[in-house]
């Protein structure tokens, strides 16, 4: 790309409204041409991501820190997409089907085998105890990325649907408590007292924020909407459900795990409301602008430059990531009761790592744990486990006698 050209781009990029036009102009473009081919929205959202990133095409730069180089604004909106995805997606689960036996049996398989191998392989590259921590970010499964793909095909309210999104939430919580221990075991000061707290925080707020969520501010918000329609705002209640779920967010964030859980939790809590159907339309149009800023800003992350000088190590890594989530978590669904392609499917959603992986990375590469070539790989890690997932996924849904649209 001609210097001109790119100081050109550079100039325009500064302005929020140009690159919001740009951002979902080249999503659109994106989704188009992969639902053409019978892909989900969301492979084409990350790809675009890429090619518009410091990788390909270099529109958007590479940020200082190794993230994405998108301003600030902009990764707000996009964190902004995650919340509304996960709020939208708990608002279909059944509570009681979410959080269950099966569900914390998975999580623990997706969580144990995939640490202890990323470590080993790390260990076998020749990495020291950083190895603990590189072990860690193959931990957490992306929700988002895994709820998008099963909501895109129609298969939300299914049994696999309920186990891998259950699974993926408590795997994400835990995925908190592993960053705690492998940190505290990276740096050789390991603060049992705080990874205590941190898992009753985690335990507490799902249970004590799921039930004043479905018994009090359902009900609140239930009066709000009437009181609203009287008063010609029609939309009231749902503004509400959106505040409480941003709220969610923020204590969640706040107590150390992953504000989407947060917005996840919220949107379970109003998924026995008589409101449910008005919120999800209403989250449908929020997600059509704000989720693909979200999958776009994921790509944009990534500069595949950094990556060749580890490409062994990233190549194993990633293949240590798909293999580990699928002993891990289709065994105990096996076990559990599943079919054994619905088990593989359940062993395939919990592939993917994005958003938890990158923030665990970084947080490494900010605290000089890890370094810039580890990061680079993790991120690696993470886009190649997003876009093998979808197609995969179909494959092993089909193969388990499921029909998911589009398919």
């Amino acid at each position: 790309m001609s210097v001109v050209l790119q100081s050109i781009l550079d100039t325009l990029l500064e302005e929020v409204w140009f690159e919001l036009t740009f951002l979902l102009a080249v999503s659109l473009f994106a989704a188009f041409v992969f639902t053409r081919f019978g892909q989900p929205k969301v492979i084409g959202y990350i790809v675009i991501g890429v090619i518009i990133g410091p990788s390909v095409l270099g529109i958007v730069s590479e940020g200082a820190d190794g993230a994405s180089g998108l301003p600030e604004t902009i990764m707000m909106l996009s964190e902004m997409g995650a919340i509304i995805l996960l709020f939208m997606i708990g608002l279909e689960c059944d509570l009681k089907e979410i959080y269950t036996r099966k569900s914390i049996s998975i999580a623990l398989g997706g969580v144990i085998v995939p640490w202890f191998l990323g470590y080993g392989v790390a260990h076998m590259f020749g990495y020291g105890p950083d190895a603990i921590f590189i072990g860690a970010t193959l931990v957490a499964t992306s929700v988002a990325v895994t709820a998008s793909v099963l909501s895109e095909l129609g298969l939300i309210g299914t049994p696999v649907a309920y186990a891998v999104v259950g699974a993926a939430v408590v795997d994400d919580i835990l995925g908190m408590v592993v960053l705690g221990i492998s940190k505290g075991l990276a740096q050789g000061n390991l603060d049992a007292a705080g990874i205590g707290l941190l898992v009753i925080g985690a335990v507490l707020f799902v249970v004590v924020g799921a039930y004043i969520g479905s018994r009090f501010l359902a009900k609140i918000v239930f009066d709000v909407q009437i009181s609203g329609y009287r008063r010609k705002m029609p939309m009231s209640g749902f503004i509400l459900a959106l505040a409480i779920a941003f709220l969610y967010a923020f204590v969640a964030e706040t107590i150390q795990i992953s504000a989407i859980v947060g917005a996840f939790v919220a949107g379970t809590a109003f998924s026995g409301s008589a409101l449910r159907d008005g919120f999800r339309k209403g989250t449908q149009y929020l997600e059509a602008v704000f989720v693909p800023l979200f999958f776009v800003s994921l790509g944009t992350a990534v500069n595949i430059v950094n990556i060749w000088d580890s490409i062994v190590f990233g190549l194993v890594l990633t293949a240590a990531a798909l293999a580990s989530k699928v002993i891990g978590c289709a065994i105990p669904a096996r076990y559990s009761g599943m079919s054994k392609w619905d088990s593989v499917a359940v062993g395939v959603g919990m592939m993917p790592r994005l958003e938890i992986a990158f923030i665990i990375a970084y947080y490494g590469l900010s605290t000089e744990i890890i370094g810039v070539d580890v990061y680079s790989v993790v991120v690696f890690m993470g886009l190649v486990t997003a876009l093998v997932t979808p197609p995969i996924l179909k494959v092993a849904l089909r193969r388990g006698g499921h029909k998911p649209f589009g398919a």
